[in-house]
């Protein structure tokens, strides 16, 4: 029998957690106004997958590592705050160089297969506040004496909160109005994309 009380306090809580604004919302929206919905798409299914692998590590033990080890958080704390600064620069980079008006909204370029789902996925996996948080929500929530289907329940629940809200925000954001209004101030946007991926990627690089 599932604990359905505890499933409904674990997944309120993750989805306080996942609609608060931070890394993930930056990448999505970014992507979204700049590269187009099909991009945006599957870089939230990336997230998603990213969610689904600390979520099982969380509920086997696994992650606990990042936790405990020193030295393997700040390895992936780095590689984080690199790929985010990275991304940054880039968005930092097409606001200075500039784009022509006649451009093609991104929905007519075609994209390399796969590209927005490794971009979500990375992220979320060379984030160690992802896998704190999940051993912390898992601790709290799924202790030793949790049924295994209600443990599964749980983090299948979150891996379908994180499509449902990555992509609804992937959809929203892509849409032809949002896009048209994006490309007469995309300079401005790109420079804002660009500080606040930066400023995230520093703050986890120099954050302990």
């Amino acid at each position: 029998m599932l604990d359905l009380p505890l499933l409904a306090a674990f997944w309120a809580a993750f989805l306080l957690a996942l609609v608060s604004p931070g890394p993930n919302f930056a990448l999505i929206a970014g992507t979204a106004l700049r590269e187009g919905r099909q991009r945006a798409v599957g870089t939230a299914f990336g997230l998603a997958a990213g969610e689904a692998v600390w979520a099982i590590a969380a509920v086997l033990g696994v992650s606990a590592l990042a936790a405990q080890h020193p030295l393997f958080a700040a390895a992936l704390r780095i590689g984080g705050g690199a790929f985010l600064l990275y991304l940054g620069l880039m968005s930092l980079r097409s606001a200075l160089r500039g784009r022509q008006a006649e451009e093609p909204p991104a929905e007519a370029v075609p994209a390399r297969a796969g590209a927005g789902f490794w971009r979500g996925a990375g992220l979320m996996l060379l984030n160690p506040k992802a896998g704190v948080f999940w051993v912390s929500l898992s601790g709290l929530f799924l202790g030793a004496g949790t049924a295994p289907g209600t443990a599964a329940a749980a983090v299948a629940g979150a891996v379908v909160l994180s499509i449902l809200w990555h992509g609804a925000l992937a959809w929203l954001l892509s849409a032809a109005a949002v896009a048209a209004a994006f490309r007469r101030v995309r300079r401005l946007l790109d420079g804002l994309f660009g500080v606040v991926l930066t400023a995230l990627g520093l703050r986890m690089v120099a954050s302990n």
